[in-house]
Parts: C-alpha cells; structure tokens; sequence
C-alpha cells in the first residue's frame, strides 16, 4: 500500500515540476476559427461554383496580361453579381453568414483590382488576393461540391 502511495506521490510532484507549457506550446483553436467547417447551402454551393468558372475562365487571360479593359470590367463585374446574389439568396447566419461575407469581399475586391489596378493593389496582386481566398473557402466551409482551381486543367 505504502508503494502505491508513494507512486501517486511521485507521480504528482512530477507532475506539479513539469515547466507550464507556454501559450504558444498548447494546442488550442486560434480565435475566429471555427473548429469544424461551417455549413453551405445550396444558394452558397451554386454561387461559389459559377465564381470559381469565372475565375478559371478568365485567369491565364490575367495572368499573361492579355484581358482587355472592357473584358476585365465585365469580368469583376459579373463575380460580384454572383456574390450579392449569394448573399442575397444563403439561409448563413452567424459566423457562417460572417466568414462569408469576409471571404466574398476578399474576392471581390481581388477581382476588382483586375478591373481597376490601383497603386496599392495591381491586377496581379488582386487576382492573387482571390486566389488565396477560395483556396481558404474550403478549409472553413463544408461544400461537397467544391473543386479546387488547380483541379480544373
């Protein structure tokens, strides 16, 4: 009896001598990330998917510098058709409905920038800045449908 005693004993001064861990040592989720993807919808699923044919469409036109002024505008303008309308027709709410919004916007604004370059945004740089978005869309959302834009060619 006393053995087992003196093992829990050990076992707990161990324990209480053990150094803490340091904040960046603990595994815990990062604040603003939801731990498991969050829903879509149909409206979201069917919306994504006509961005994601857009941006395949018209992406090596951007890439080699090769879109017209006109084409480009029409370009940026019909994803952010998609994306209101995405918004507009998504039953999301909460941190879905958020991250969302969030995600669109980096799209959006990505594309726009293929339309307008600005000086702190140039085509390049925004089409890169959508990219980087719906490669994240699904990481935080759950879309059985969704494809990569690398799977297409």
């Amino acid at each position: 009896m006393t053995s087992i005693l003196r093992v829990l004993v050990l076992a707990l001064m161990g324990g209480l001598m053990a150094p803490a861990l340091s904040a960046a040592e603990k595994i815990v989720p990062r604040a603003g990330f939801a731990i498991a993807p969050l829903p879509t919808d149909e409206a979201v699923q069917s919306g994504m998917a006509a961005i994601r044919s857009l941006v395949i469409t018209n992406h090596s036109l951007v890439t080699h510098r090769r879109m017209p002024p006109d084409h480009a505008q029409r370009f940026a303008a019909q994803v952010k058709v998609e994306a209101d309308k995405i918004l507009a027709k998504t039953s999301l709410s909460g941190e879905a409905l958020d991250k969302l919004k969030a995600l669109l916007e980096e799209v959006v604004t990505g594309l726009g920038a293929v339309a307008k370059p600005t000086e702190q945004l140039s085509a390049m740089d925004g089409l890169q800045r959508a990219d980087a978005a719906l490669a994240r869309y699904p990481q935080e959302f759950d879309d059985p449908t969704w494809k990569p834009l690398q799977a297409v060619e």
